[in-house]
């Protein structure tokens, strides 16, 4: 996620007219998002660069399903702008990944406190979890990946019954068809992830697919996609010259895919590392997998077989070592790997995955009753 700072008038488009809608119940929303780049409701349009893979599909259509219930939805820091349309309102603030900091400190008259989400894990924004409890005593309802203190610290004195999984929405907007994708998929791994070195170790995500790329790449068996892999990085610049070698000494010429459907479909697996271990923090890299019908090697939330069935993907954690699970994946016989491609189709229109496919965004409609 982009970091939070002051608001750069050149990252929004030129000022339009504010469009409102009645307040028919007397509150209007507001969604305080992870990034000052989705201010302005840009966090709810869906013809702007940042809505790469229809990623904000889902804010638009939780904004449209709310206002036809009668509750006028904004970004937070359109506060000022649009109290004087709503005189006699109160306004219901919800944390949407914004960094904790600022949820806890945004405050204004008639505001009630409703929801604050975190997304990100303990990894990546640890100062987010030391403020579990100050979020619990302000806000009615905190969403946290898992309530049990699993890869976190929970502390006896917080109120846990605010405390409510959060579901990542996680839905397929383009129109990924497994039957549609080449007859004939190549035979090797896709993996599509930011270059990560600085927090890099052999326990979490990141070095995970550190050892993926050495493991796969001196094979030619792994096709690698995304953005900071082929610069020298600031924060860590010897790693990041390190890898740029070897990226090169493999013959791995690393791009930005403008879809990840687009590559997915093009191949056998897929490469799923969440970026922790962490009890029920699934996100959007097992799903962009299964909605192409590529085979997903996944490897992160230990409860994964709770939610997901485990004929859809290949668990990293079943095998002694990575290369035994890319040795088993490579064996695999063509009708094994249908029969993978036939429970995920099953899956994706099971009652199992309508969790995910309602995900947070459910969460909040069915707070308001906007089903």
């Amino acid at each position: 996620m982009t970091k939070m700072g002051d608001t750069p008038e050149e990252h929004f488009p030129m000022h339009e007219p504010i469009q409102t809608v009645a307040a028919t119940k007397g509150i209007v929303i507001l969604f305080d998002p992870p990034s000052y780049h989705y201010h302005k409701n840009q966090f709810f349009n869906l013809d702007t660069a940042l809505n790469r893979d229809n990623t904000l599909r889902p804010n638009n259509e939780l904004k449209r399903r709310l206002e036809n219930c009668g509750y006028p939805v904004f970004t937070a820091d359109m506060l000022d702008e649009i109290r004087p349309f709503y005189e006699g309102c109160r306004f219901h603030y919800w944390g949407f990944g914004v960094p904790v900091s600022r949820a806890l400190a945004f405050a204004s008259d008639n505001l009630d406190k409703i929801g604050a989400a975190l997304f990100e894990p303990p990894l990546v924004k640890p100062a987010d979890y030391r403020d579990i409890k100050s979020l619990t005593k302000i806000f009615s309802i905190v969403f946290l990946h898992n309530s049990v203190g699993d890869g976190y610290e929970l502390s006896d004195d917080v109120d846990t019954s605010k405390i409510e999984k959060l579901i990542w929405t996680n839905r397929n907007y383009t129109n990924a068809d497994a039957s549609s994708a080449p007859a004939k998929r190549l035979k090797k791994f896709a993996m599509i992830a930011g270059a990560h070195f600085k927090k890099a170790r052999p326990e979490n995500g990141y070095g995970k697919r550190l050892e993926a790329i050495a493991c796969l790449a001196p094979k030619s068996a792994l096709d690698l996609y995304g953005f900071g892999w082929q610069r020298v990085q600031i924060r860590a610049p010897f790693a990041s010259l390190f890898w740029c070698f070897k990226l090169w000494r493999y013959g791995l010429d690393v791009c930005s895919p403008t879809s990840k459907n687009d590559v997915y479909r093009h191949y056998d697996f897929a490469l799923c590392f969440e970026n922790m271990l962490m009890t029920g923090y699934i996100t959007e890299k097992l799903f962009d997998a299964l909605f192409a019908g590529c085979i997903p090697v996944y490897w992160g939330a230990s409860d994964i077989a709770h939610y997901v069935p485990q004929d859809c993907y290949i668990n990293l954690d079943d095998f002694s070592d990575m290369q035994a699970c890319f040795d088993h994946c490579l064996g695999l016989s063509t009708a094994e790997k249908n029969a993978y491609r036939t429970a995920i189709s099953r899956f994706l229109v099971s009652s199992e995955f309508s969790i995910f496919h309602n995900g947070f965004h459910g969460q909040i409609a069915t707070f308001y009753d906007a089903d």
